[in-house]
Formats: C-alpha cells, structure tokens, sequence
C-alpha cells in the first residue's frame, strides 16, 4: 500500500511539473500565433484608424472593410468578432486604445438581440483571451465577473486543459508550424464560404427579456467619449425575422436615449439571396451592405 502511494505521489508529482513546464511554453506559443482577434490584437500597437467595426457575428460576416477603405479614402478595420456581446466588445475596445491605437469613430453594431439582460455574460469567444491572462488589464476585467479567471490564471496550465478545444494540442503544433488557419483578412474582414441560403421562412425572435441598455454597453460610450471617439450605431440586414412591434422599435428608442441616432438597415436587403441564414450575409449580401455602409455611413 506504501509502494503504491508513493508511485501515486510521484505520478501526481510528474503531471504537476510538466504543468509548470508546459504552461508558459503554451502561452509563449499562442501570443506569438495566429487564428483569433485576440492574438491579432495582442500585436496592434500604435496604429492610427478613422473608423473601427465592431460587433457581433452580423457585423462580421462579410462587410469587406477594403472596399470601404478603397471608396472612401480612409483607413478602417474591424474588430467585430462572432457571438460578441457587450462585455467582450468593451474589453477589445479597452486593450485597443491601451495599446496606443486609435479611431475617429467607433460603428457599433447593435440589435435586439444585444440589448438584453443576457447582454451582460460572456459569449465562448471571451476565450479567445485566455493565453493572455498575464496582461493586467484583460486578467482584473474578467476576474471582476467571475472568480474562475483566478484560477485559470493561476493553476499551471488549467487553462489549456480546460478549453482545449480552442488552445489544446492540436491548434497549439498549428501554430507553432504557422498553419493555423486565420479567418479573417489583413483589415479583420471575414468572408464566408456559403453563399446557400440556410435559413427558414418562419423565423420568430421575442427576447426573454425586455431590450435594454446595459452597463457594457453604457461603459462602452463613456471609454468613448473619453478618448474622443465618435460612437455611431447601425443594425445589419435580416431576412423574414418576425418580431413584435415593440421589439423591432427598441434598438432605435434605446439609442435615441443615449443620444445617439440609429442607422437601421434591418429590412434593407429584403432577399433571399443575399443571405447565409435570416440573420447572416452571405458574399453577395456582405458586398451590397458595405456599398449601403459607405454610401450612407461611412462616407457619405
């Protein structure tokens, strides 16, 4: 029984040093690779912008910011990541401008679906920022809303183990071979392959909760306001979403009251063929909302 505690001991012992060993290699790894916005973030320093997208997936997919940059003469990029919601928004905008960079203006995608009380948790792709957990700024942000980010930080190598899906193995020898795919162009555009219309015609969006402005969303436009950023709002196209009355006007009633006018493209591209699904632009689509973008927006 001694003999078997012992080695027990010693197997406990083993895994606990190559935690040690494996957890800053791990993240030497991943904050020197590619394939997220986080890690693209990491690197943007000092950069100079007139305009920053930013947003959720409806903002994401497929609004081409070289064709805004090429019509309007200016230097954009987007931010805009999938499944966002307000607190990841704010935390990318907070590590943006900490970093040196900056923007006339921030275009902020905005819809009912962001406008809830589910607005103030995190989406899965909070976890792109986990190899970055010594950085003060992203580590005190997250421990404030949950006190797991503790011991993520702090556990060798938890986190990698936690969510390897997203930082295991596998993505960890793509990166360090440089073949991690990067889904997203030198200006942050991301361009779906589909262009098959994927949806349905029968699609209902009531929100559990009433659409309201949260605090993210309010912190956001004060971090605004105190860098001078000029915060303008817009709503990407859907295709055949029902909703009632009272929920459609919100996003430009809560907008209003925060002093700032809607641009709302929610019925604009009322055909199936530019979308992915009701909610997502496909190529097609993404290339007439930039041009709508750029003519009544960005440039107008």
């Amino acid at each position: 029984m001694k003999k078997l505690i012992l080695k027990l001991l010693l197997v406990v012992g083993l895994l606990a040093l190559l935690a040690v060993i494996l957890d800053p290699l791990f993240t030497w790894i991943h904050r020197h690779g590619n394939g997220t916005k986080a890690q693209w973030l990491h690197r943007m320093h000092d950069e100079r912008y007139d305009a920053v997208v930013i947003g959720s997936s409806r903002a994401l997919w497929n609004i081409d910011m070289n064709a805004v940059n090429a019509a309007c003469g200016m230097r954009t990029i987007s931010l805009a990541n999938n499944h966002f919601r307000p607190a990841e928004i704010l935390l990318t905008m907070r590590v943006f401008l900490r970093n040196g960079n900056t923007t006339k203006r921030l275009l902020l995608q905005v819809d009912s679906s962001m406008l809830t009380d589910e607005q103030e948790g995190f989406s899965s792709t909070l976890y792109d920022f986990v190899p970055f957990l010594e950085d003060d700024l992203i580590y005190d942000f997250l421990l404030a809303r949950d006190p797991e980010w503790y011991w993520l930080r702090h556990i060798p190598f938890w986190r990698y183990t936690k969510y390897n899906f997203k930082w295991g193995l596998e993505p960890t020898l793509r990166s360090l071979l440089g073949r991690r795919p990067v889904p997203f162009d030198s200006t942050g555009s991301y361009f779906s392959p589909n262009d098959r219309f994927y949806g349905t015609y029968d699609y209902t969006f009531v929100p559990v909760t009433e659409p309201n402005v949260g605090e993210d969303l309010r912190a956001l436009f004060a971090l605004c306001r105190a860098n001078g950023i000029e915060p303008v709002v817009f709503t990407s196209p859907n295709f055949l979403v029902a909703s009632p009355e009272h929920i459609r006007n919100a996003t430009a009633r809560l907008m209003a009251g925060e002093g700032l006018d809607l641009y709302d493209f929610t019925d604009s591209l009322n055909a199936e063929v530019n979308f992915n699904d009701n909610r997502h632009l496909n190529r097609t689509g993404g290339r007439r909302f930039t041009q709508l973008l750029i003519e009544q927006v960005i440039c107008p």
